[in-house]
């Protein structure tokens, strides 16, 4: 058994721009943790994995497609890959978000 203290790892900027930590990697599945602050903006673009996000604190947007939901805690949007897909924390708190992009078969 392998225990992560998500608080605990450390963060960097990510390629888009966002606070996030890198929570696993393992047999296909990419599990990240992006932290969003108030306002910020992951910009839609596509995945080449399905991906699930799962709010853990805030709220904000996720847009999958055409489509965009206001989203807060304990909620999952399921993203199809090759879907362009999008995140924006609302201007008043924070968003934290675990991005789960599943293997691949």
């Amino acid at each position: 058994m392998e225990v992560i203290k998500i608080s605990e790892l450390p963060v960097f900027t990510n390629p888009r721009g966002v606070s996030a930590r890198k929570v696993l990697e393992r047999d296909g599945l990419v599990l990240m943790n992006l932290l969003l602050k108030p306002g910020d903006v992951v910009q839609a673009h596509t995945s080449p994995q399905n991906v699930v996000f799962q709010v853990v604190q805030g709220k904000g947007a996720i847009s999958v497609g055409d489509v965009e939901s206001t989203v807060e805690k304990d909620d999952l949007v399921y993203s199809q890959k090759g879907i362009p897909h999008g995140l924006k924390a609302a201007p008043d708190q924070e968003f934290h978000v675990l991005v789960w992009k599943l293997p691949t078969p």
